[in-house]
Parts: C-alpha cells; structure tokens; sequence
C-alpha cells in the first residue's frame, strides 16, 4: 500500500501531457455531454447588473476587466511632443517683448542656435542677426506706443552685448583667418551705422513734426557706444578674392530675400527694392571689370558695393517685422553716370535761378548793411558755381558745394523777401518803446543771424578746399 501511494504521488507531481488523439477524445465528450446536458431554466435568466464608470457589470463576474488604450496614449503624446519641440518654437520666432512666447525666442531658440554654431565667422554673422532682431523689435514697439523704459533698458543691454559677443569673435577669428575676420568687422560695423542712421531719421521726423516721440534715447546710446568700441578695433582692408566672394554670398542672400518679401512690398516697395539691386549689381559688374586692370584699388569699391549689399540685406530681412524706416535713409540710390550728369546740369540751373532773383532783388534794397551781406552772398554763390562747373570737378565734390550754395542762396533770397512791419503802424496795446523795437527787429536779426552763419561756413569751406 505504502509503495502505492509513493507511485501515484510520484505520477501526480510529473507533468502530464496528452497526446493529440486524447485531446480531441476528450474534447467531443465534453462537447457531447454539455448537448444532453443542457444549463437549467432557473440558470439561464439573465442576473442583475451594477453599473461601475456608464458600464454594466454582472454581479456574477468574479472581476471586472479594465481596457487601457496605450495606443491612443501614446500618439497623443506624439502630437503633443511634436507640438512642443517644433510648433511652439516656430512661433516664437514672430514674438517680440510682452508676448508670451519671447522667452521661448530669446532664452530656447537662440541661444540653442548658438550652442550649435562653431565656426567663429558663423558666431559672428549670428551675433550681428540677432542685434538687427532687438533694435527692430525696439523700433516697432516704439512705432506702437508699448516700448516702455524697462523693455528699452533691457533692449540696449542686449545690444551691447551682442556687440562685445560679436567683438571677441572677430579677434578669435583674426587669428585663423585674417580676411575672414576683416570681412566681418566691415559687415557689422556696416549693421551699426546702418542703425544709427535710422535712429537719426527718426529722431528728425520728430522734430519736424510729423511723427509721435520715440523712447529710444537708451537704445540710440547704446549703438554710439558699440560703434565708438568698434573703432578701437584693429582692421584692414580684405583682399580682392575675398571681397568678391562675399559679395556674390550677399547676392545671392538678396535674391532669395526678394523672392520671400515678394507677397508683403507695396506696390511703390517693389520698384525701389527693384533699383537697389540693379544698383548693387551694376556697381559689383563695374568694380570686377576693373579689378581686372587695377585689383588692389578696386578692393575699396569692392568694399562699398559689399556694404550697400549688407545694407539692403537687413532691411529686407527685417520688413516683415518693422516698416518704420524709409528705405531712401537706409540704402540711398547710387546714380549712375548719365543720371549723376542730369543731377548736376539741373543743380546748376536751380542754383542759377535763384541767383537771377537775388539779383533782382538787391536793386530795391535801400539797407547798407543788409545790401552788404546779400552782394557778399552774390560772391559766393558765384565763386561756388565756378568750383561747380570745373572739368576735374567730382560728384562727390559737387553734391557738398551744391548743398551749402543752395542753402546760402535760400537764406539770402529768404532775407531779401522778408517785410518787416510799418514804423507808423499802432497796435491796439500800447507798447513800451523797448518792447516795440524788440518786436519789429526780432525776425530780422534772426533771418541775418542763420545768413551770417551760412556765409561763416561756406567761406571757410572754400578755404579749405
């Protein structure tokens, strides 16, 4: 018996596999014994459910089965990364100060760019971009009356900088790469005057009256002091390769800035845009073509088209962002020669004219002293024109005599019109006889004050030249 039991503990514990004959005998016995044995009446009604999360539960089941849609999960999760990583950045590129997505711009987007840039040329175009972004962004929040004296102040921290970043790049590359470093200490130099320049304009149109105040004193500072430290920086002209390489680099740039600005420019953009390229163009052609004979005084024409490119660069990179600033203040029109010489033929004839009528009006003036200065004035306008009229004579030259001829001759005509009040004419007020003298005499000295002035600068001018 002991033996026995030994035996069917030692079976019962060893694994016991059917074989496939004694599966399917057994399974068509079950299946025969489940037909003649069918579930009773009582068995088959249906039990009562609970209702667990709007489900039905039996309150049979030994446990409740609970789906868990990792699928869904997971490309929900995908389309929230994608979002995150790729959406969100993009348009924070479009922020500016205020907005809720500028830290992501400032503190994410670009300075990961510039952990990724390790070229020391590349750091340095990178730093100049992203002083271009903070002015404009300064300039048009001016433009719309949000620029408050904590976003400027943080503006023009930003700005200087990017200009000691810029500044330490270049001497790091001037020790690889001499032209290199050249080039861009000509292209970000070009980026500060650029806007200074436009700070200037602005600054005139408020005095003239024709635009709101800006708050932009700090960040207009900030350039002056950039561009004072940029001075002190040692520099050289680029050679003529470099020099051509870069600005075939830059027009290139251009071409692919017009095609992407294309949907945004006026109508009276377009052919302005238009004629600076053909500018930059005409002038690139003439300056290769040239520095076929004499190559090395080509490089400093070589370096002006270069500039007039960066120039116009910037402006197109950043017209989607602010269109506060005349184009003409930015990248002036370059004549060419036949233009330059109706310039100057219808200069002469202007400057001609006002004359005749300085002319015709000394005749009627009994003033010794004020005769005085006009017939003076008649010397050096004549003078001047005959500097003007010289055959050696540049455009350059022409265009600073042209200026200051022009404005002595409008001063001088502005005198010669001025009426001052009748002696015997009596206000309703009586006025004392120190008051009344000051007031018949005021315009006058004033109008004679900026004639002095005038003919002061203009004589010494002439001097010198």
């Amino acid at each position: 018996m002991k033996q026995f039991s030994q035996q069917l503990h030692k079976k019962a514990t060893a694994t016991v596999k059917l074989q496939a004959a004694e599966k399917r005998d057994l399974r068509e016995r079950v299946v025969a014994y489940m037909e003649y044995h069918p579930l009773p009446a009582e068995l088959r009604t249906k039990k009562a459910s609970i209702v667990i999360n709007n489900k039905a539960v039996s309150s049979s089941d030994p446990f409740t089965l609970i789906k868990v849609p990792f699928v869904q999960w997971f490309k929900y999760s995908a389309v929230a990364a994608v979002m995150v990583v790729l959406v969100v950045p993009f348009m924070a590129e479009r922020a500016v100060p205020g907005d809720t997505l500028y830290s992501v711009k400032v503190q994410v987007n670009e300075e990961l760019r510039s952990k990724l840039i390790f070229n020391s040329y590349q750091k340095v175009e990178w730093e100049t971009e992203r002083l271009n972004r903070r002015i404009a962004e300064a300039r048009l929040l001016a433009s719309e009356g949000r620029l408050t004296e904590a976003v400027e102040l943080r503006m023009a921290e930003a700005v200087r900088t990017h200009t000691e970043n810029a500044n330490r790049e270049i001497e790091v590359l001037r020790t690889e790469d001499a032209d290199a470093a050249d080039i861009a200490s000509i292209t970000f130099d070009t980026v500060l005057e650029m806007q200074a320049t436009a700070f200037q304009t602005a600054d005139s149109e408020v005095v003239d009256g024709s635009a709101a105040p800006r708050p932009t004193d700090l960040i207009a500072s900030a350039i002056n002091e950039s561009r004072e430290l940029s001075k002190g920086r040692a520099s050289s002209t680029p050679s003529y390769v470099s020099l051509v390489a870069r600005t075939e680099v830059n027009l290139t740039r251009i071409y692919e800035l017009k095609e992407a600005v294309s949907k945004i420019l006026t109508e009276e953009q377009k052919p302005e845009l238009s004629r600076r390229i053909q500018d930059i163009e005409r002038m690139f052609a003439e300056a290769v073509e040239e520095g076929v004979v004499d190559e090395p005084g080509t490089r400093q024409v070589l370096v002006s088209v270069m500039q007039h490119s960066q120039k116009l660069i910037v402006f197109m990179a950043q017209l989607h962002l602010a269109q506060t600033v005349d184009i003409e203040s930015l990248v002036p029109i370059v004549l060419t020669g036949e233009e330059e010489k109706l310039f100057m033929e219808e200069t002469l004839r202007s400057l001609q004219g006002k004359m005749n009528t300085i002319a015709s009006g000394v005749q009627s003036v009994e003033d010794e002293a004020l005769l005085d200065k006009v017939i003076f004035a008649q010397g050096v306008l004549e003078e001047s024109v005959g500097f003007m009229t010289a055959p050696e004579i540049t455009y350059e030259a022409f265009t600073l005599y042209a200026r200051d001829a022009q404005a002595l001759a409008d001063d001088a005509i502005a005198l010669l019109e001025q009426k001052l009040p009748a002696q015997n004419e009596v206000s309703e007020v009586p006025l004392d006889v120190d008051e009344e003298q000051e007031t018949s005499t005021t315009t006058e000295d004033v109008v004679e004050e900026v004639l002095d002035e005038v003919l002061a600068t203009t004589t010494e001018t002439i001097l010198l030249e």
